[in-house]
């Protein structure tokens, strides 16, 4: 499980939505946010809201108490991955 720093995080009070870039936390698939005063929320993995090397996808994490969290993709990260990906696959078709 990873730890998210909450100084890198946005908060929307009225969507209960925690929003976070992906380069700021490593790719996991449980996510535990701590507040200062000890709090403490466990967000797990639930479903894209695209495909994996589009620059909008949001990566889905929710709470028990229905809480989210959303990484978002970033955009040179995905077009470095995608380039990487298609690099990859062309080397086995030579």
């Amino acid at each position: 499980m990873t730890l998210i720093d909450l100084n890198k995080i946005e908060w929307s009070f009225e969507d209960k939505v925690i929003t976070i870039s992906e380069k700021d936390v490593p790719f996991a698939t449980e996510y535990n946010v701590r507040s200062p005063k000890g709090g403490e929320k466990v967000f797990k993995f639930t479903h894209s809201t695209g495909p994996e090397f589009a620059t909008d996808t949001k990566w889905i994490y929710e709470s028990e108490d229905k809480l989210q969290l959303a990484v978002c993709n970033d955009a040179k990260m995905v077009n470095i991955a995608a380039q990487n990906y298609l690099k990859g696959k062309l080397q086995y078709r030579t």
